[in-house]
């Protein structure tokens, strides 16, 4: 069962790349392993968000999607200096 997010990222109404950073802008003030929720209508987020966490070593650790409606689950990663 995956974990209450430390903070969630309402997106929706916001295109690319605005989901993505403020993601990252909310995931700057945490720590690592921490969780943020990402809801976002955004359809590239399928593609922006895996090459976002890949690049900044962050882990998708769910996803799903209802509707028009994305919600990802990214875990923090802990060796990360920049985000």
């Amino acid at each position: 069962m995956l974990q209450t997010p430390n903070i969630i990222v309402d997106a929706r109404g916001l295109f690319c790349p605005m989901p993505i950073i403020k993601t990252s802008e909310a995931i700057c003030s945490l720590d690592g392993g921490a969780v943020v929720e990402v809801i976002t209508d955004d359809p590239a987020i399928e593609f922006d968000m895996p090459a976002w966490c890949q690049s900044h070593g962050h882990t998708i650790e769910s996803v799903s999607i209802e509707g028009k409606v994305w919600r990802y689950f990214v875990r923090k990663g802990t060796d990360q200096a920049l985000d």
